[in-house]
């Protein structure tokens, strides 16, 4: 066997494979024993199947197996021994068989980057501090999750945050479009048959149950019956019910519903939590921080043809999602450039992150990428076993232990730099 790699352009390789024609028979003759040991052929025992007749099925697929064996050994071979790290996609240049077994590729390699020195970065280191205020507005929070409702008491109007029930009728060009019995909103929470919050809250202000409410506005996309949907309306209605949250008592017995012993201890609890929360937000900071100071600072050569393929995917999406949304030729135009800034930005923020993560040793395990999974469910409330099924469907989990990797590179690069 005999290996060269030659230079092909910048950060572009050409790898010459040549076998003679005895290794590569030799092989073969290997690949057809194993063959023949793992078929079984009528008439014949696994393993005692007549060698012509496995030439004549076989024959074919073990030269391809072959081929592909002897290639894949001596170009990871070639890898290894020249520190080669293969990037974008490979292309055959030759394949000859006259006098054995010769193959030509070439690809793109990473780039050897320097990395800054840890001198050159600055990191902030921000006073995590707690005051007494936050603490209270917490437990105001929970205290109020933890109230009741009831009715609106003497001499009290409808404000914001309170709960009502009406009834009434939305009219639209004089023509009842729906009636309204029993219909309950929370006041400001969110748009009142398309009036805005605070338009609602205003207009209900000063008022209680047994009073009438009536104004007009462009009803929301989602009305039904839909074929009044968008159109203005008249809406009118009666307040049969107000009432409000009233906010638990903050003493112990309430600290007790909550899990603490005391209304102190549960004032303690809060006040770690907003701590560690602070905390996490002060290292979220840090490391935003950090990963822009790294990409200013460091120099990339990128590989030509992976840049020119991954802008030209770029900006066809871009062309296509602007032109569907039936943007000016100029709004199109603007987007392409967008998407190849954003495009050669992302290529180069890779390979960066790439580099860091394979100066440290960082490597990414079937732990790590389950600990995603099971944040990623307990924030979106899905089954763990739906998104990794997703994510294996999807062909993302690659791009997810990218992303995880580059994370503990900047993290682990953070942790050295704070000693």
């Amino acid at each position: 066997m005999q290996v060269s790699v030659a230079d092909a352009g910048k950060l572009r390789k050409q790898v010459t494979i040549s076998y003679t024609k005895e290794e590569v028979n030799r092989r073969r003759a290997q690949v057809l024993k194993q063959l023949g040991g793992e078929v079984k052929l009528n008439g014949f025992r696994p393993g005692k199947s007549s060698l012509s007749i496995l030439e004549s099925r076989y024959g074919a697929a073990a030269t391809a197996h072959t081929e592909e064996r002897l290639g894949d050994e001596a170009f990871s071979g070639a890898l290894k021994e020249h520190n080669l790290s293969p990037i974008g996609p490979m292309k055959s240049e030759s394949i000859n068989r006259d006098n054995g077994f010769a193959v030509v590729v070439s690809f793109e390699v990473k780039p050897v980057i320097a990395l800054p020195e840890a001198k050159e970065f600055t990191i902030t280191k921000p006073a995590v501090a707690i005051g007494d205020t936050e603490v209270a507005e917490q437990l105001n929070t929970l205290a109020r999750r933890s109230g009741t409702l009831s009715p609106l008491a003497e001499g009290e109007t409808i404000q914001e945050d309170d709960s009502i029930t009406v009834s009434g009728s939305v009219t639209v060009g004089g023509v009842e479009a729906r009636k309204l019995h029993d219909f309950n909103h929370l006041v400001g929470g969110y748009p009142f048959f398309g009036k805005a919050p605070a338009d609602i809250v205003a207009a209900l202000k000063g008022k209680k149950a047994g009073d009438q409410l009536s104004f007009t506005a462009n009803l929301p996309q989602s009305f039904t019956p839909a074929e009044h949907a968008g159109k203005e309306a008249t809406i009118a209605v009666t307040i049969q019910i107000a009432q409000r949250l009233r906010a638990a008592p903050l003493d112990d017995e309430f600290a007790k519903r909550i899990g603490a012993e005391s209304l102190e201890k549960l004032k303690e609890m809060l006040s770690v939590r907003i701590q560690a929360g602070k905390e996490r937000e002060a290292r979220g900071a840090q490391i935003t921080e950090l990963t822009t100071q790294l990409l200013a600072k460091t120099t990339v050569e990128l590989p030509e043809q992976l840049l020119a393929a991954t802008i030209a995917e770029a900006t066809e999406a871009a062309t296509k999602r602007a032109e569907s949304q039936g943007k000016t030729a100029d709004e199109v135009a603007a987007a392409k450039t967008e998407a190849a800034t954003e495009a050669t930005k992302g290529l180069t923020r890779y390979l960066i992150l790439d580099a860091l993560a394979t100066k440290l040793g960082v490597e990414v395990s079937n732990e790590d990428l389950s600990d995603q999974i099971q944040m990623a469910a307990q924030q979106t409330g899905r089954r763990a076993e739906d998104i990794a099924k997703q994510l294996r469907e999807s062909g993302r989990a690659n791009q997810v232990a990218l992303e995880i990797r580059e994370a503990k590179a900047v993290e682990m690069l953070l942790d050295q730099l704070a000693g």
